[in-house]
């Protein structure tokens, strides 16, 4: 496994003395990528389940206002 690097040698990988560096080489392992294709994946998977819970925890007003207009009007009818 290759040795962890710090975000300093990363900047510094980056950034000389002369200024930004235009050829810059980022190499992934199979170990990245498969954190990165997990990490995804998860987060759109907790985007989902937040989307969910919102919209059936959370009232939604203009149901509830639309509900009662019905209700009003089925007793109109039946009058």
């Amino acid at each position: 496994m290759p040795p962890k690097k710090s975000i300093k040698d990363l900047i510094d990988g980056l950034v000389d003395k002369d200024g930004l560096k235009t050829e810059v080489t980022i190499t992934l392992t199979n170990q990245t990528l498969t954190k990165i294709i997990i990490a995804l994946l998860l987060s759109g998977v907790a985007i989902i389940v937040i989307a969910n819970l919102v919209k059936n925890i959370v009232p939604n007003h203009q149901l509830t206002a639309i509900k009662s207009e019905i209700q009003t009007i089925k007793l109109h009818l039946k009058a």
